[in-house]
């Protein structure tokens, strides 16, 4: 608590103010007086400097705490001025309580003139307990002098001031590295810095920082996470470095398109460090980074009109699904591999919970489709009896390979919710082709009301039943074909000429044995069924040699997915 200040003493400070500046001034006026009239000559001092100056040091300290303390801003800088350039007697807790009280918030200063004076009247070996703010000073110079009040804070305020104050070497060091590897371009380039704050004078940051920076895509080499992984493990405060990379607000003004975005320097960078601080805190371990991964990849894709990512968003974004999905146990195959290896249980059902999160916020509960602009990815069950996600233009046309190199980096939030639910989807196509071998080896009959509405009509049976030859007995005798829809969307049985037999509730229906065929027919209807290149979930004739021998229940995407 600061104490009141006499009111003869706050009367003649208010009458020196006046003088100097008058009763209503300007910012520009304010400015331009408080550098102008503090010059060398005495006889050019201002009233302010010239009140400080006939203070005794007490009064000086009094008049300095509650300039600082006053809750609408200094706004003095004349009297600011003066204090600074005469000597109080500042004790090292005053000039702490100085040091508290030079900002309005962790961003923006009150005045630092005095603090920093005050830092100076004291002995070297007391720098080093004002260590953290000067590093805040220093740090908040570099964004402070873009703002409105830039040509106020300069005379007072310099890097070069407070970095002589600096009690370590290195502290001076990392100051000479930062604009190399986080340069001052303008007020979106140093957000990074904004988050990390005094963090970046820890030992081993920079190094990290810049090991970050060279990601190259959102499926880095293994040679760049195993040099992540080695400055994790040097760097005791992991943990907080890659939270604060994750946590950077990535978001820009209304105004600002994408392409004029697409173009500046400090955006890419943000983007890299984004995506680097996905896989670093996927080598960490650590379940609450490995949420926060998550959580990070939703914010970028929600709240928006039209479904996908910003460009600026694009990197970010699948770097932490991929990493998830690495660290979840889903490491891709072939070239595309990226195995995390040595993780604890708790952080692959951290990834994995991370992935249902995005899943369950695209998808409710049963649903296989999502529309993407003028596109449509759903989860389909191919008569084989293998899944994938399959995306097809509002013409009905496939995606051809570039349009989906393109639809899985805007998408790539919604395409990674769709192939979260390919597990479960294939375990339930694999059930169901299960219950089909089963009918075939029994020869169970089904009434053609349960023919049509327990495997026909089925989301997930359908396809694998829609694939097999099955005969029917009805009152003209016994029909073989394969299942297909007719007018109406009744469902009719046509063999191998094109005859068709409609479905009735009095046929029986059940799976055709070619075992209590003759060799003709299952000969001809081997043929016919290669020729038409159907894959069947469950054999029915065997494969010739050079046919396709694929496995049955093969739950891998085609390429396109």
């Amino acid at each position: 608590m600061v104490p009141p200040l006499p009111p003869a003493l706050r009367r003649a400070a208010a009458r020196a103010r006046h003088r100097d500046l008058g009763r209503h001034p300007t910012p520009d006026e304010e400015i331009r007086r408080g550098i102008v009239l503090v010059p060398a000559d005495p006889s050019q001092w201002s009233h302010s400097h010239r009140l400080v100056d006939s203070l005794e040091p007490r009064d000086r300290r009094r008049l300095g705490l509650a300039l600082l303390s006053d809750p609408h801003g200094t706004g003095d800088i004349c009297m600011e001025a003066a204090l600074t350039r005469h000597t109080c007697g500042w004790s090292p807790d005053e000039t702490e309580q100085l040091l508290a009280l030079a900002y309005w918030s962790p961003r923006v200063c009150r005045s630092l003139g005095l603090p920093l004076a005050a830092v100076r009247e004291q002995e070297p070996s007391e720098w080093a307990r004002y260590r953290p703010q000067l590093r805040s000073i220093v740090l908040s110079a570099r964004d402070h002098h873009r703002s409105a009040r830039s040509r106020q804070c300069q005379w007072h305020l310099s890097v070069e001031e407070a970095t002589a104050l600096l009690d370590l070497p290195y502290d001076r060091e990392v100051l000479k590295r930062l604009p190399r590897l986080l340069p001052d371009r303008d007020t979106y380039s140093d957000r990074a810095l904004t988050e990390l704050g005094t963090l970046v004078f820890e030992p081993g940051v920079l190094d990290l920082l810049a090991t970050l920076l060279t990601i190259d895509s959102f499926r880095p080499a293994q040679s760049w996470l195993g040099q992540v992984r080695e400055r994790l493990e040097m760097l005791p405060v992991a943990p907080e470095v890659v939270s604060a990379l994750l946590r950077m607000n990535t978001s820009y003004a209304g105004h600002m398109t994408e392409s004029t975005l697409g173009r500046q320097a400090p955006v890419l960078d943000q983007a890299k460090l984004t995506a680097g601080a996905a896989w670093a805190a996927c080598l960490t371990g650590e379940p609450a980074l490995i949420e926060l991964v998550a959580a990070q990849a939703l914010g970028r894709g929600l709240d928006r009109r039209l479904p996908g990512l910003q460009d600026r968003d694009i990197l970010p974004a699948r770097a932490g699904v991929t990493a998830l999905s690495a660290a979840a146990g889903m490491p891709g195959l072939g070239r595309h591999r990226r195995a995390l290896s040595g993780l604890p249980p708790e952080a692959a059902a951290a990834a994995r919970a991370g992935l249902d999160a995005i899943a369950d916020e695209f998808l409710s509960e049963g649903a296989r489709e999502l529309a993407l602009d003028q596109h449509t990815a759903h989860l389909a069950v191919r008569p084989d009896g293998s899944v994938g996600v399959e995306i097809r233009t509002d013409r009905g046309e496939a995606v051809t390979p570039y349009g989906m190199r393109h639809l899985n980096g805007r998408y790539v939030l919604e395409l990674t919710a769709l192939r979260q639910r390919l597990p479960r989807l294939a375990a339930q196509a694999e059930r169901e082709r299960g219950a089909l071998a089963e009918l075939l080896a029994t020869g169970t009959a089904l009434t053609g009301e349960q023919f049509s509405a327990r495997w026909l009509d089925h989301d997930v049976a359908g396809p694998l039943a829609q694939a097999l030859v099955w005969e029917a007995d009805t009152t003209a005798g016994t029909f073989t074909g394969l299942p297909v829809r007719g007018l109406g969307g009744r469902w009719l049985l046509r063999d191998i000429p094109g005859r068709t037999h409609e479905v009735t509730s009095t046929d029986t229906v059940r799976l055709w044995n070619p075992a209590h065929a003759d060799r003709a027919q299952a000969r001809a209807w081997q043929i016919h069924l290669e020729l038409g290149g159907l894959r069947q979930p469950v054999r029915q004739v065997p494969v010739r040699r050079g046919s396709s021998r694929r496995p049955v229940g093969d739950s891998r995407p085609e390429r396109s997915s």
